[in-house]
């Protein structure tokens, strides 16, 4: 009987050591892969993480995942989606891609250009509203001065800058506009949060008041 019951127990032991073994050896190691420069050829950059960065297509953008960064699927996409670049050869896909690189920072740079206008914009409009004057003061004298100033000082080139910022009377009536609106939406939000916590101490002081009558 005694035999028979160590028996099972080691029996036992062994069916639990089993399983253990077997997801270890089942566990996969997660490989990040690189992108290799040879991969242009496919008509592939990559973006994200440079540990673990996806293949993106030059021609139409679309992005991979990493674990697609491997030849064959990236040969898959270009004859499937670009067949008529599949015969291009290395030099047409780095011309696409600096293209692409060029245009991306235009893009950049003209959203920042756009921003700073938008920006002078605002302020000119806030002085004209302090000083109380005429919206078309800003088309007709402060911009042409400006204009004037900057292509005497900087040259004509700044001057296509500061011909960026919009300046007629109908944008300065709407900035102007713009700002009395938020201005406005500001302070009613401030007297809103006085009043609730000017009622919330009148409720706390009625509270003690009736606590100390009984």
């Amino acid at each position: 009987m005694d035999k028979f019951l160590r028996r099972k127990d080691s029996s036992s032991r062994t069916d639990d050591e089993e399983p253990s073994t077997s997801v270890t050896k089942n566990l996969k190691k997660v490989v990040k892969r690189k992108y290799d420069e040879d991969y242009i050829k496919y008509g592939f950059s990559w973006c994200g993480d440079e540990t673990a960065p996806r293949p993106q297509c030059i021609i139409c953008g679309y992005q991979l995942s990493n674990e697609s960064m491997v030849p064959s699927k990236l040969k898959r996409h270009l004859y499937s989606s670009q067949p008529s670049c599949a015969n291009k050869d290395k030099q047409y896909f780095k011309r696409c891609s600096d293209q692409n690189k060029k245009q991306k920072k235009f893009m950049k740079s003209a959203v920042t250009v756009s921003e700073k206008a938008l920006e002078a914009s605002y302020h000119v409009a806030k002085l004209i509203a302090r000083q109380k004057k005429p919206h078309t003061v800003d088309e007709t004298l402060i911009k042409p001065a400006c204009m004037e100033i900057v292509r005497l000082m900087l040259g004509p080139n700044e001057v296509k800058e500061v011909n960026k910022v919009s300046l007629s009377a109908d944008t300065v009536k709407r900035r102007i506009h713009d700002m009395s609106s938020d201005i406005l939406e500001t302070l009613i939000k401030k007297l809103l949060l006085e009043f609730l916590m000017e009622a919330e101490n009148l409720r706390l002081t009625e509270r003690k008041l009736h606590s100390t009558r009984f």
